[in-house]
């Protein structure tokens, strides 16, 4: 058990903030982690609050093995399976299946999409985002599915990044919710921020976080207890689209983080409903300008069996309005 006595700079009073400055070798994101997972005291208590105020003389505990830092993994995984839409000596466009992580972090250190872009092209990947994330120019969460573009080379994720920062990259996703928004066409602006009371969640904030916005689209309404969305990002925030439209009251079917409620539905499908086992959330639509011979470049795909079934599902218990 190591001991760290707060005498060094009181300034730094949040507890994941003091963590930070006083144990250099780990990240803030894994001292977050630690202390969400109940691994942290403070004198005689457990704190799983990393906002937790510190006082000088205080006293925290930590278990010497989470002192340990634990490396990615970055070995090929030929087991990582993806489908190529497009592949030159520049770039690679992927459709991601849900579950897989799109890069090594905290509590996924090997098994991601980077293992399996390794597997496949070896050490031609860009190196911008950094040792770990190879190839990765952007990305989507590990239950979303959908499409990306992985650079090839630092000239082409130099390129790709410039496009991503000037919102003329164009991402559409299609979703399936609870509810349906109102209006039924709208446009999404707000700010997003680290929730106040869950470090793993992303909130709306009327006072703090990065702007964001989302334009949306319905599809179809099923009654009035379900919807299909489509939503194009203009920004592309933490959770923005689960953020946005659990916002709106009609939170992405299966999503487990920004559902706060099993939502009401006929009898013969609640239960197939409220028990979808991921967000029913797919990018299906990406569109960009090759970054060596700047051709327009436009790749569809369609949401997979699962959120097809769902559809299908919807569609036979429930009337459709739109």
């Amino acid at each position: 058990m190591k001991k760290i006595s707060v005498t060094l700079d009181i300034k730094k009073n949040r507890l994941d903030k003091f963590m930070t400055f006083a144990i250099k070798k780990l990240s803030r994101n894994k001292i977050q982690a630690l202390i969400a997972a109940g691994r942290v005291r403070v004198n005689s208590d457990l704190i799983t609050d990393v906002n937790y105020n510190l006082k000088y003389s205080d006293e925290i505990f930590v278990n010497d093995d989470d002192f340990e830092i634990e490396k990615p993994d970055l070995a090929p995984d030929k087991n990582v399976k993806f489908s190529v839409l497009y592949e030159d000596d520049d770039l690679l466009v992927i459709d991601k299946p849900a579950g897989i992580t799109v890069h090594p972090g905290a509590g996924n250190y090997s098994n991601t999409l980077v293992n399996g872009l390794v597997y496949r092209c070896g050490e031609s990947l860009s190196s911008g985002s950094g040792e770990y994330r190879p190839g990765i120019v952007h990305r989507i969460d590990k239950n979303t599915s959908g499409i990306l573009v992985v650079a090839k080379n630092d000239f082409s994720h130099c390129e790709l990044a410039k496009q991503f920062s000037t919102h003329s990259i164009k991402r559409k996703y299609i979703c399936l919710c609870y509810s349906f928004p109102q209006p039924l066409i709208g446009k999404i602006q707000t700010l997003i921020a680290r929730d106040r009371n869950n470090r793993l969640k992303m909130a709306v904030s009327k006072e703090s976080g990065r702007n964001a916005i989302t334009f949306y689209r319905t599809l179809k309404t099923f009654s009035k207890y379900a919807s299909k969305v489509e939503c194009e990002l203009k920004t592309g925030r933490t959770h923005q689209i689960r953020v946005h439209l659990s916002h709106l009251g009609c939170p992405l079917i299966g999503d487990s983080i920004y559902r706060t409620k099993n939502h009401h539905a006929p009898n013969e499908i609640s239960d197939y409903i409220n028990e979808f086992p991921r967000q029913a959330l797919h990018a299906y639509f990406l569109e960009f300008t090759h970054p060596r011979s700047e051709e327009p470049m436009h790749f569809e795909s369609q949401p997979p069996n699962d959120m097809q079934e769902l559809e299908e599902v919807l569609k036979r218990n429930l009337p459709i309005y739109t």
